[in-house]
């Protein structure tokens, strides 16, 4: 049986608690690089030493504080800020896991989500942070086209794989769940990003895709896969006897001894070759491309035990040593 993972209440909390502490060790880091005056419980002396030893190492890092408001004031305000995002974060993560999509169209929907949410909660916290420490993120905005343009050269190919991921999606090429092949590799749609794509093999691998390298995909969920199977019987065998056997007895059974994979009677196709010591009958089964493999290891198998029974059993390639 497969265990999986999973986070307890108490684990998640902890790790927001260390993230919470690491971000404010570094604002108060560069609080106190930026404004050595701020150091509280130091006399006059000792801070004006140590204003002059960060000048002598690093330059005159108080001149960053005459670009931006960074006091107390603007540290409780940039903590709030992070406990905010992160609460914002943690709600939305707790309702998309609490949701049991039906279908892979929502599932689709709620991996999109996942992974969109994650880059706007930064973006926000960006131009919120900024703002908090005076920045005029509306005329920073303004400037952003030409910035976008330069940066748009660089990060060709990710906007690529952004663009090429929402038409995916829109265009409902595939979905959470379904089985495609790209490329040679087959595997199951495990999720799908704003950037890549994630397929899951039979080895439980899984394949990391830029969308953008997405090209000729077949997807082999959308209508029912087929399985086939080669049954070969002796030619001393009656055909008529084992169609019979085959069509009124043995194929029927699939359906109520594997429902789970079968849900119509397997078809007798007939004779598929003459070998050098078999008649090969063809059966073939409509079934869902997860249980392509499944149930043709099931058909060999119950089709092998039934032939048996009915003394029809499989022939093989044998040495007859004559003695003279």
């Amino acid at each position: 049986m497969e265990k999986k993972e999973t986070t307890s209440p108490v684990h998640s909390g902890n790790n927001t608690v260390r993230r919470a502490v690491k971000y404010v060790v570094w604002i108060l880091v560069i609080l106190f690089l930026t404004n050595p005056g701020l150091i509280p419980f130091l006399p006059a002396s000792a801070k004006a030493t140590l204003t002059g030893a960060v000048s002598s190492l690093l330059g005159d890092m108080t001149r960053v504080s005459s670009v931006l408001r960074f006091d107390w004031v603007a540290v409780i305000q940039l903590l709030i800020m992070i406990l905010v995002l992160r609460l914002v974060h943690l709600v939305l993560a707790e309702i998309l896991t609490r949701c049991n999509p039906k279908s892979g169209r929502v599932s689709t929907l709620m991996t999109l989500f996942r992974s969109a949410q994650s880059y706007v909660l930064v973006l926000v916290g960006i131009f919120w942070g900024l703002s908090i420490l005076g920045v005029d993120v509306a005329t920073m905005l303004a400037g952003v086209g030409v910035v976008a343009l330069v940066l748009g050269f660089g990060a060709e190919s990710l906007i690529a794989d952004v663009v090429t991921g929402i038409f995916m999606i829109f265009e409902n090429e595939y979905n959470v769940g379904d089985v495609i092949e790209v490329g040679g590799f087959r595997g199951t749609v495990d999720s799908i990003g704003i950037r890549t794509t994630c397929l899951r093999d039979g080895g439980d691998n899984i394949k990391v895709l830029n969308n953008s390298d997405i090209r000729n995909l077949t997807n082999l969920s959308q209508r029912g896969s087929t399985a086939v199977c080669d049954l070969p019987i002796p030619y001393e065998a009656d055909l008529k006897a084992a169609r019979k056997a085959l069509e009124e007895d043995l194929l029927p059974a699939f359906v109520e001894n594997h429902n789970e994979i079968f849900h119509e009677v397997p078809t007798l196709l007939g004779v598929q070759q003459l070998a050098d010591s078999a008649v090969v009958l063809r059966i073939v089964a409509t079934v869902n491309e997860n249980d392509r493999f499944a149930a043709e290891r099931w058909l060999r198998e119950d089709l092998k035990t039934g032939m048996e029974r009915y003394g029809m059993g499989c022939p093989y390639n044998r040495i007859v040593v004559e003695r003279g």
